[in-house]
């Protein structure tokens, strides 16, 4: 309906308030407890606009980024707890329609709410004299339609039939800047941001958000995971090992490691860690403290992050623009290096890998932004 609006609000003090307030305004509101709820019921809800109290998880620019990816020219508006116009005209600039400052009323609400629904449409009235004076070349326009139509349905086919399918994405930009880590699954990637101290589920052939998981006392800096476990590198170099459930629970944790890792891998039987500031990788045994076995020094020009798999190490680096092949068994020994073309923009910096399937996946940053890509592992 047109006066369906969704309501994004985790506090059930506050979604009582709103409830009442949508109520006065004559709304059909939507009540959602956080994005991923407001995106899975997106599609049956179909509102006018999307109103979210602002300070909950994600932060509001994610929020903002995600609804806007889903509907382009949604009213989104986020509600603020505490009047702060410098933080209105910034959420405005990241793409908000308006905000609502504090405190939350039927009145303070009314004017936007108005707003955000005219945004829907407009009324149209045709000229219904210059509508029968055209009658005549709309008739002759429609016999040249149809007769275009076969023409041009009978080329279609051929060329949807012989033309080669379009290649799918391989690169993707991400709405938060600073990737650490990438975990490829099923269907979907796991990656890590240090900034936003979060985990990100993203959908693997579009990479849209899933879900959000808040670190609020963790900062990530690297991460891997085993066939049952979720490895996290914090920036004091402690790893974390946590469970592979709904909210990635933390069960053990080591003690510092010096240098503090900021690459982190698991080859099905030893774990790896690299620190790219001094180039130096160390093989691990498995088990809760991941005892140090040997140090190697990178034998390349500059590493930037380090993968594994059963079979052999990668490692991103820029100096040499290229994507390097090392020995699990001799890891100063280089296997191959492939030029990796992404590298041409200047400003690329990768900071995660993620060895799956024949792919090498990579995350970093690129002009400010978030990146996500991959290339097919070289022969």
């Amino acid at each position: 309906m047109f006066n369906t609006v969704q309501i994004i609000c985790a506090s059930e003090k506050d979604r009582s308030i709103l409830r009442g307030i949508f109520a006065d305004l004559g709304a059909d509101a939507v009540f959602s407890a956080d994005l991923n709820d407001a995106l899975a019921v997106f599609e049956r809800t179909r509102p006018a606009a999307v109103f979210f109290a602002d300070g909950e998880e994600p932060p509001a620019e994610i929020a903002l980024r995600e609804l806007k990816r889903v509907a382009p020219f949604l009213p989104v508006i986020p509600l603020l707890k505490r009047r702060d116009a410098t933080r209105a005209v910034g959420l405005m600039k990241a793409g908000a329609f308006d905000c609502s400052q504090s405190p939350w009323t039927a009145e303070t609400l009314r004017p936007v709410y108005k707003k955000a629904l005219r945004l829907g449409g407009t009324a149209i009235e045709l000229d219904s004299m210059a509508l029968r004076s055209r009658r005549r070349s709309a008739a002759l326009a429609l016999a040249v339609f149809f007769a275009f139509t076969g023409f041009a349905g009978g080329f279609y086919y051929g060329f949807k039939k012989f033309s080669p399918k379009a290649a799918p994405a391989h690169s993707f930009r991400l709405p938060y800047a600073h990737p650490t880590g990438i975990i490829i699954k099923e269907g979907s990637a796991l990656v890590s941001d240090w900034y936003s101290q979060g985990l990100y589920e993203h959908d693997l052939k579009n990479f849209g958000i899933r879900r959000v998981l808040s670190l609020p006392e963790h900062t990530p800096v690297a991460m891997t995971a085993t066939a049952d476990s979720l490895w996290l590198a914090g920036a004091d170099g402690v790893l974390q090992k946590r469970l592979l459930d709904a909210r990635y629970t933390p069960v053990s944790k080591t003690q510092a490691f010096s240098p503090p890792p900021d690459s982190v891998c698991f080859d099905g039987l030893y774990f790896w860690t690299a620190d790219s500031r001094s180039g130096t990788i160390t093989k691990r045994m498995p088990g809760d403290a991941l005892t140090e076995l040997k140090t190697f020094k990178y034998p390349g020009g500059k590493l930037s992050a380090l993968t594994c798999d059963t079979r052999f190490l990668w490692a991103a680096d820029p100096a040499r623009k290229a994507l390097v092949k090392l020995s699990l068994d001799d890891p100063e020994k280089i296997l191959s290096s492939t030029e990796l073309k992404p590298y041409a923009s200047k400003t690329l910096k990768v900071t995660a890998m993620a060895a799956k399937e024949g792919r090498i996946w990579f995350a970093g940053e690129d002009a400010g932004r978030g990146t996500v890509f991959f290339e097919n592992e070289p022969k």
